[in-house]
């Protein structure tokens, strides 16, 4: 009989991003780390040629530039899937906490919180390796400037939880724009110019503050169907307000009763504050930490609307709340977009009840 592990690095060309595929020898137990929707089929086919079962489907972060096949992985192989409880999503099987260990046949994989790209990113040790999604990158790391993003939060991640780990762990990271399949944490701790040890956090904050990266190509298509792990799928399904069976309320049905009731935006306050602005009086809760906190303290004695971009993530913020035992809430079907299509006011500033 086989022993030992199986392991399989796959690459995604359009966005340089990998999928990684573990399994035991033995049992065929297998996880899938950050899949690609687009080479879903490709996927598909190497687990049946490997005659593999997957458990888990993990993604590392809610990616902004792919949309990910862990959705359809799930409806096609069975799979449960996991993603940090911190973005509040609906979709997961699994919502994964910090330290929290997963097993596949004789292996373990312990989830390790490493926010700073997005606030629920997370890393994956299993054995000597660690999948770092785009937290810790070859030579480099993931940028911080959107989804709750933040330099300070990745410099601790990075430099206290990975750089923790033995010097000798194999790094494998979501995304390679170096022409490297892998590094180490040596390596990094070395060689990595924007956080090898000689970096002060100062410095850290400087480099990343003076980016000035394009926002990825795909993130208003990638970010909504990503909060429902990829599915529905298409771009006919990616319209405003698209979540099957959700209680939904028109952008004039809002506009006529605000003061009447409580509305709750939760995009991120860079989202918040930019050109499609928010609505007077709107509450700013985001998607994660925050909204779950919100949700606890929240007495109910008045109607919720939940406001987004185009009425995808609201969406999901409804159903969550109502799965809390929360009644009279509603999405407001296509979101700011279409509260900036008929011409109501907007705040830019960080106001709010």
């Amino acid at each position: 009989m086989d022993t030992g592990m199986i392991f399989h690095q796959l690459f995604e060309r359009e966005t340089s991003s990998y999928t990684y595929i573990l399994g035991d020898s033995a049992t065929r137990v297998a996880i899938i780390i950050d899949p690609v929707l687009e080479m879903v089929d490709r996927d598909i086919k190497l687990v049946q040629e490997l005659g593999l079962k997957v458990k888990y489907v993990l993604d590392t972060h809610v990616h902004a530039d792919h949309i990910t096949a862990s959705g359809e992985l799930r409806k096609r192989l069975g799979a449960k899937v996991g993603i940090n409880r911190v973005y509040g999503l609906t979709c997961p099987d699994v919502q994964l906490v910090d330290n929290q260990e997963l097993s596949f046949g004789p292996y373990v994989l312990k989830a390790i919180s490493t926010p700073g790209h997005t606030e629920g990113c997370m890393s994956y040790v299993v054995e000597d390796m660690v999948f770092t999604g785009d937290a810790l990158l070859n030579r480099g790391c993931g940028r911080t400037d959107f989804q709750e993003g933040s330099s300070e939060k990745l410099f601790y991640s990075v430099r206290e939880r990975l750089f923790n780990l033995p010097n000798h762990t194999t790094v494998y990271p979501a995304h390679d724009y170096k022409g490297m399949s892998k590094s180490s944490i040596q390596l990094e701790k070395e060689f990595n110019p924007r956080l090898n040890l000689n970096i002060q956090k100062e410095k850290f904050l400087d480099i990343m503050a003076n980016l000035n990266l394009a926002n990825p190509k795909k993130i208003h298509e990638a970010v909504p169907a990503n909060s429902w792990c990829g599915l529905p799928r298409g771009s006919e399904h990616m319209k405003s307000g698209y979540v099957e069976g959700v209680p939904t309320v028109s952008v004039e049905e809002v506009h006529s009763k605000l003061g009447h009731i409580k509305v709750v935006d939760v995009r991120s306050i860079e989202e918040f504050n930019n050109e499609l602005g928010h609505i007077p009086t709107s509450q700013l809760a985001t998607l994660g930490e925050e909204f779950q906190n919100f949700l606890e303290n929240y007495k109910q004695d008045e109607e919720l609307v939940f406001v987004c971009r185009a009425g995808v993530r609201s969406a999901h913020a409804t159903v969550y709340a109502i799965s809390k035992g929360i009644s009279k809430v509603y999405n407001m079907e296509g979101g700011m977009l279409a509260w900036n299509e008929l011409g109501y006011k907007v705040e830019k500033d960080l106001g709010g009840s």
